[in-house]
């Protein structure tokens, strides 16, 4: 039963693998057939510009617009054959004209792809999109891959088959033109052996063996150890950055001394890792101009040495293919390089490798550069799949200097040779770079601490400064910045001791002058209402009968009051020196602020001061001797805010709310302006012209002393003041 249930398992298993490789093949199928509809848009407008330019016999601006893309090949036939190319890395014996106006599929030597016909007039075009190499083997340097911009895995084989397990793509007519299909599905094609016995250019391509080490080994191990050196500190160095920066919470908190360190090992390090990359991307540089350079001396060489072979020669043809083959095969061991040689055409003659150009791996085209253009010597850049390789060109003159082919000299950069040049001269750049690296990091940390050190000692000075300590000034004995920045500190100090005595002085004066201004202050508060109720007296006493017997009694109790105060402030003032203490108890609010009501109610300017509220029985928490200053203060100020004002009017308003007791003292004076705000309750702050701007400081130091608070609203149409004052 266990067995049974096994066997079940890898069948699922299985199904569910194969499952999933046909959604990811069919998947790359759809995007496959997405890019093809793209590239046959591109194609077309390309080919379009081309017979715009045929029409016009403009064969440069046929040549202008074929080189402008790689993805996209351009072949043009007359009558007679082929006349043009873009690219010659395609390899194809023949085409035969096909469907016009119409993709179809087409599998060359080395390459699948997609093509089209078009004509225009004499000439007919042929529009090639590759999209996979097939070339007749692979190893390390050929793979049968999908070609840019076609995306799929590399397993995946074209065919023409169309199947239920295929995956078919199709043009963006709607025709079918491939499908896609695993490589087990379909039977592998016979591989081509290689007869290729000697090469000298394409041997990295037709090995199938790893390039040897064993050459450059030393200089490697060398290299390789030199770099995790650098590797290892330079990483050090950025954690132990990190865990500073964590620590500090963020690189504005840290110290200077810190940031100064890891500015200038960050420096360093860029500079050393700009040297080291510069440096070899200049080894490199060098190497493949020195290369290009010896390319050009032996394509001179060998073009001399067939000028002399074919030096009677009006011309060459087949028929002096197999005579060639071996002069070329000659100068090859020679030279040490293979040699192509191509016809007037630009069709390939002879060659010291034919095997090459029999598997398909090369094109029988000469390259569209050195044939299409008037440069006699040419040294460009092919490619073989995604092999890189130089290439020298240059014309087959006879002994009368008269063209009779081209010459072809490939050389593939030798990448052993590149790699251990690199890494020779690494391992002599590394170890210095690095020493440099750490001994410029600890130069950096001395010189950090010297620099940081005298302005901890400041910093230090500044932090336990006093005024009169002996201590306060610094010695340092150089003369850099730091030294200008001690002495400037030196002098700071001297000048601050200096202000010091002086401000003291000052203080002290005027701290007496504050005292007399503010006792004048608050005996002159009381002194108006007095002097109100005295001119009253007298004229109800010019009048007679028995309201001045009332208003005398009433009057002589308030002055009593208000000379009582008198006393207290005195008291207070001689007893301190400052403002009275605040000592709060249970007052009459109301009573308090009624009596002080009525002492300016008879006031000169004849200003109505009408009151809405209670006139006893609200008790509050205040100090019953000094809260009528506040009443006091505000009624006068309210006066003095409407004066010389016709329609003058104040109106005082108690309310009861549910803890608090709020009473507001408003006039119809000019209001207060928007930048004097905030300085109404600032010590000797004053608008009038008469005062010493102590009436409202006081107040609010009252009301505040007495658990209450006091603020103001104001505008062009007056002015009004809030005090609230705790309820009992």
């Amino acid at each position: 039963m266990l067995r049974k249930l096994r066997h079940i398992e890898f069948w699922a298993l299985l199904l569910a693998f194969v499952t999933a490789g046909c959604h990811n093949i069919d998947k790359d199928a759809q995007r496959i057939e997405a890019t093809i509809h793209q590239q046959e848009t591109v194609a077309a407008a390309i080919t379009d510009q081309l017979i715009a330019g045929l029409q016009q016999n403009s064969f440069d601006s046929v040549w202008n617009i074929a080189k402008s893309t790689d993805e996209v090949l351009i072949y043009i036939f007359n009558r007679q054959g082929l006349v043009f190319w873009s690219n010659n890395w395609l390899a194809g014996k023949e085409v035969t004209l096909l469907y016009y106006d119409r993709w179809y599929y087409h599998h060359f030597e080395n390459a699948h792809a997609i093509c089209r016909w078009r004509n225009a007039g004499q000439y007919n075009i042929l529009t090639v999109i590759p999209v996979k190499y097939a070339y007749p083997f692979e190893n390390q340097q050929l793979h049968n891959e999908f070609i840019h911009p076609f995306k799929g895995d590399d397993s995946y084989e074209i065919t023409t088959e169309q199947k239920p397990e295929h995956h078919a793509v199709y043009a963006a007519d709607g025709h079918y033109l491939f499908s896609l299909c695993h490589c087990q599905e379909i039977a592998p094609a016979p591989k081509k052996e290689s007869t290729i016995i000697e090469t000298f250019s394409y041997q990295t391509i037709l090995t199938e063996k790893a390039p040897p080490l064993a050459k450059r080994l030393p200089s490697f191990l060398k290299t390789r150890l030199y770099f995790l050196i650098d590797i290892l500190i330079f990483g050090l160095i950025f954690l132990v950055g990190l865990i500073g920066l964590i620590h500090s919470h963020g690189i504005q908190n840290m110290r200077l001394r810190t940031k100064y360190m890891y500015f200038m090992t960050a420096l360093l390090m860029l500079v050393s890792i700009y040297m080291f990359t510069v440096s070899g991307l200049h080894v490199r540089q060098r190497y493949e101009k020195q290369q290009k350079h010896d390319l050009e001396r032996t394509t001179a060489y060998i073009q001399k040495s067939l000028q002399e072979i074919y030096f009677w020669n009006m011309g060459i043809g087949p028929e002096h293919r197999q005579g060639l083959n071996i002069d070329l095969r000659d100068l090859a061991f020679t030279y040490k390089t293979d040699i192509h040689v191509y016809d007037l055409n630009g069709n390939i003659l002879g060659s010291s490798t034919p095997e090459l150009f029999d598997q398909g791996l090369v094109s029988t085209h000469i390259a569209p550069e050195p044939f299409f253009s008037n440069a006699s010597t040419l040294i460009q850049y092919e490619h073989i799949g995604d092999m890189r390789y130089l290439a020298g060109y240059t014309e087959l003159l006879n002994g009368s200097y008269l063209r009779i082919g081209y010459i072809a000299v490939p050389m593939f950069l030798s990448a052993d040779e590149l790699n251990a040049a690199t890494d020779a001269f690494s391992a002599k750049l590394l170890p210095p770079i690095l020493i440099a690296l750490l001994c410029a990091i600890l130069l950096s940390a001395i010189i950090s601490r010297e620099l940081t050190q005298s302005l901890v000692g400041l910093s230090e000075k500044m932090k336990h400064f006093k005024i009169g300590r002996r201590d306060n000034r610094l010695v340092y004995e150089y003369k850099d910045e730091i030294g200008q920045l001690v002495q400037h500190y030196n002098e700071m100090v001297d000048e601050l001791e200096r202000s010091a005595e002086l401000l003291a002085k000052s203080e002290r004066e005027g701290a007496w002058k504050t005292m007399a201004r503010q006792i004048a202050h608050e005996i002159n508060n009381p002194l108006t209402p007095m002097k109100l109720t005295l001119q009253q007296l007298q004229r109800m006493k010019q009048k007679g009968g028995e309201q001045f017997d009332e208003y005398f009694n009433k009057s002589t109790l308030l002055l009593i009051e208000q000379i009582d105060q008198l006393s207290h402030i005195a008291q207070s003032f001689s007893s301190f020196a400052k403002m009275p203490e605040v000592c709060t108890t249970e007052v009459d609010i109301a009573q308090k602020l009624s009596s002080v009501i009525s002492l300016f109610r008879n006031n000169q300017e004849e200003v109505p001061i009408r009151y809405i509220g209670p006139d006893n029985g609200i008790m509050t928490y205040a100090d019953e001797e000094q809260i009528s200053q506040v009443f006091n203060n505000l009624i006068k100020n309210a006066l003095q805010a409407i004066e010389k004002k016709e329609d003058g009017d104040i109106i005082i308003i108690m309310k009861e709310l549910s803890h608090t007791i709020m009473i507001s003292v408003s006039d119809n004076g000019c209001g207060i302006p928007e930048d004097m705000q905030d300085k109404v309750f600032r010590p000797n702050f004053t608008t009038k012209s008469t005062g010493m701007g102590l009436g409202l400081p006081i107040s609010k130091n009252i009301v505040e002393g007495s658990g209450g608070t006091i603020r103001f609203v104001t505008s062009e149409k007056g002015t009004t003041f809030f005090v609230e004052l705790r309820k009992v």
